[in-house]
C-alpha cells in the first residue's frame, strides 16, 4: 500500500560529495532496502536482505563515484551553505555508471533510481534523471541507457521521460513473490542526449 505523500519544502539534486555527505550511507542503504521489500524492486539481492552486505554494496558504489567512474546524485532539501543534511532528509537518490572503455567513452547507463514513498509524485524521479542527465552531458556521455523491470511504473516513467525502447527480455531477473520465487522481464531504453536540447545550465543539480 502506498504510503500518503507528505507536503514539503522544495526538493533539491546535490551530486554526491564524501565529505558531505558520507555520513548518509546509512540511510542511502536504508532507502535501497525500503525500495526492494516494499515495491518489491528487483536490485542487487534476494530478500532476506542482510544490512551488512547492503552497506557493503554502496560502499563500493561511493567508491567508484571517487574514482570518477559513477555519478551519484541526491534528492534532498535545500541545504544551507556551511550545514550538512541529516540522514531523515534523504528523500531520492539516482546513479549513473560511466562506460569504462575507450571505445564507449561517449556512453553511461543509469542503473539506479530510488525515491522514498513519503515524497513520490513531487517531480523527484524526473529532477533525478534530469541532474544524472546534465552531469552525463558535463563529461560527455551523451548517450545513455537504463533498463526497468517491465509493465512496472518506473517503465512508464522512462518512457516520460524520452528515453526510447528498444527490447524486452523475458525472464531477466530473480524476483521473490508471495507465491515463492519468479523470473521477471525487464525492459530496455536508450537516450540521445544529442538528440534533445542540451540540459540547462540552470538545473538544480549542485556539486556542493
Amino acid at each position: 500500500m502506498d504510503l500518503p505523500t507528505l507536503p514539503t519544502s522544495p526538493s533539491m539534486t546535490y551530486v554526491f560529495s564524501p565529505d558531505q555527505h558520507g555520513h548518509l550511507v546509512p540511510w542511502i542503504a536504508a532507502l535501497h532496502a525500503s525500495c526492494m521489500t516494499m515495491d518489491r524492486m528487483i536490485g542487487p539481492f534476494l530478500p532476506p536482505l542482510e544490512n551488512g552486505k547492503l552497506l557493503g554494496w554502496w560502499r563500493e558504489r561511493i567508491a567508484e563515484s571517487n574514482q570518477g567512474t559513477r555519478v551519484i546524485v541526491l534528492l534532498l532539501p535545500e541545504t544551507p551553505p556551511g550545514s550538512k543534511p541529516v540522514g531523515n532528509d534523504l528523500r531520492g537518490l539516482a546513479m549513473l555508471k560511466l562506460s569504462d572503455t575507450e571505445t564507449g567513452s561517449f556512453r553511461g547507463k543509469i542503473d539506479t533510481l530510488l525515491v522514498n514513498q513519503k515524497y513520490r509524485r513531487q517531480g523527484g524521479a524526473k529532477a533525478l534523471v534530469d541532474a544524472l542527465e546534465y552531469e552525463a552531458a558535463r563529461r560527455g556521455r551523451t548517450l545513455l541507457r537504463v533498463n526497468t523491470e517491465t509493465n512496472t511504473p518506473a517503465e512508464a516513467a522512462f518512457k516520460k521521460f524520452g528515453y526510447i525502447e528498444f527490447g524486452q527480455v523475458p525472464q531477466f531477473s530473480k524476483a521473490v513473490v508471495p507465491q515463492g520465487s519468479l523470473k521477471k522481464s525487464e525492459t530496455f531504453f536508450y537516450k540521445d542526449l544529442l538528440a534533445f536540447s542540451q540540459p540547462s545550465s540552470g538545473s538544480s543539480s549542485n556539486s556542493t
